[in-house]
């Protein structure tokens, strides 16, 4: 048994009853969150899913880092699927009173993965040019265009604090410790679990050059600086889809 699953008071609902399907690593992650009035995020979430608020505002959190050691369960680490660059852009829902994560994209530099989760995971995956040097500071680049859109992020980062676990009530706590993610397909909703141990933070500091992403919104909300956090490495597992 991974450690992972020694570690489960921090949940805030009990683990699947089957077994997970996918495992992979995450590390540098520099999770950036904008508080963002909810009905400008209303039109693009799943009717079904109601908008989780952290001080009445609803945040919109745009995470880059890189992924690592993806493999199936009972299966080897495979060379194609070893390390890639990732980007999300994310805000925080609940159903049914169970709090999760909802995804407006997520841009890899990986076909492969743009391929296998749009087929088996139905989200939005884009394949995206991207570049990282990622070292005792991080710097990564990132741009998607498909016709007249065009998004890029340029951003320089590093913690700025030792690492600590967030208590419960912080917003930190609020924005990191889902368990969840939820996606529609075919105008049917679905839930998809995950686990890993409770996020070992830093508080960060970072320099963003360049940043187009989220067209959807207007860039008023990006004028204010962002909420800045720092982790350095997570193993998480992942279990199928489950329509609600």
């Amino acid at each position: 048994m991974h450690e992972a699953f020694l570690h489960l008071k921090h949940r805030p609902f009990p683990l699947p009853s089957s077994p997970w399907v996918m495992t992979q690593t995450w590390a540098d992650l520099l999770f950036m969150h904008w508080p963002i009035h909810p009905e400008a995020l209303k039109p693009f979430l799943p009717a079904s899913l109601q908008i989780d608020v952290y001080e009445r505002k609803a945040w919109l959190g745009i995470v880059p880092f890189t992924v690592s050691d993806m493999r199936f369960r009972g299966l080897p680490s495979l060379p194609f699927l070893r390390s890639f660059l990732q980007l999300n852009v994310r805000t925080y829902v609940i159903y049914k009173g169970v709090p999760g994560v909802y995804f407006f994209n997520l841009d890899v530099n990986h076909l492969p993965s743009v391929l296998g989760a749009r087929l088996f995971y139905s989200l939005p995956f884009r394949q995206t040019n991207m570049a990282a040097v990622m070292d005792t500071s991080c710097h990564f680049q990132s741009s998607y265009s498909f016709g007249q859109n065009q998004e890029e992020l340029d951003v320089a980062y590093k913690p700025s604090s030792l690492p600590y676990l967030a208590d419960r009530g912080t917003f930190e706590y609020w924005a990191a410790e889902r368990y969840c993610l939820f996606t529609e397909r075919r105008k049917k909703l679905y839930r998809g679990d995950i686990h890993h141990t409770k996020w070992a933070l830093q508080k960060a500091e970072a320099v963003i050059f360049h940043h187009t992403t989220a067209a959807f919104l207007s860039r008023a909300y990006f004028q204010q600086e962002p909420i800045l956090h720092f982790s350095k490495e997570k193993q998480a597992f992942f279990w199928p889809l489950q329509e609600m």
